[in-house]
């Protein structure tokens, strides 16, 4: 028998059958494409509903409404190393926006939540909210291989992403000659950590200003 590997186009021949009012297929017969056979696994992906370019102007446009210049350095700094991951990884292998372009299209949805709250409540930092929401879920990239057969890296099982993303901030603080003992960068750095707002469910700190705690309740 010849060897599959996770993530490649293969063919079947299958018959349709369904167990318990759910459709399923009983395999009969399954092998490697041929020359000339659709292989390319992009073709039967789902991907996000809005497109790469899409998104990609959305993200600029967010970027320009993050008035503070650390904030914005950092975003934008850690935005151009993992340009390509952002908007082509799933935002998780199973649980939510589990597909190509994920990620992207998630953290924009919690962006979009942020920008009605500032709209609607005063003395909320935007830029912060928007900072955030850019980089909470940045870490995924570290912590998963990609949107073809998806699973957790090394990194991603014994660190995870919200402790990754975190030391992407800080390499990136060094990086730029930022002052990491600000109350700029802490104030980012404890949005980002605190997002899963319990310790049970990952964050290593609970929400200690609104900023967070608005961010973890839109992430909840």
């Amino acid at each position: 028998m010849k060897e599959f590997v996770a993530g490649e186009v293969i063919h079947i021949k299958a018959i349709r059958q369904t167990y318990k009012d759910q459709p399923q297929l009983r395999v009969l017969e399954m092998r490697k494409t041929e020359p000339g056979e659709p292989n390319d696994p992009a073709d039967f992906m789902q991907t996000a509903p809005v497109k790469k370019e899409g998104l990609e102007e959305e993200v600029s446009q967010i970027m320009f409404q993050i008035t503070n210049a650390t904030w914005q350095r950092v975003v934008r700094y850690l935005f151009k190393k993992y340009h390509e991951e952002f908007f082509s990884f799933p935002a998780a292998k199973s649980n939510h926006h589990a597909f190509k372009g994920g990620l992207a299209y998630h953290s924009l949805s919690i962006v979009h939540l942020a920008q009605a709250v500032t709209e609607q409540y005063e003395n909320i930092n935007g830029s912060l909210l928007y900072a955030g929401g850019l980089l909470h879920d940045l870490g995924k990239v570290i912590e998963l291989t990609g949107p073809v057969a998806t699973k957790y890296t090394t990194a991603g099982n014994l660190i995870g992403h919200i402790t990754l993303i975190d030391e992407q901030i800080v390499l990136a603080a060094h990086e730029l000659k930022l002052d990491l003992n600000s109350e700029d960068m802490l104030v980012l750095r404890h949005t980002v950590l605190a997002h899963h707002g319990q310790l049970d469910y990952g964050s290593p700190v609970r929400p200690q200003i609104k900023e967070a705690n608005i961010c973890t309740n839109l992430m909840s």
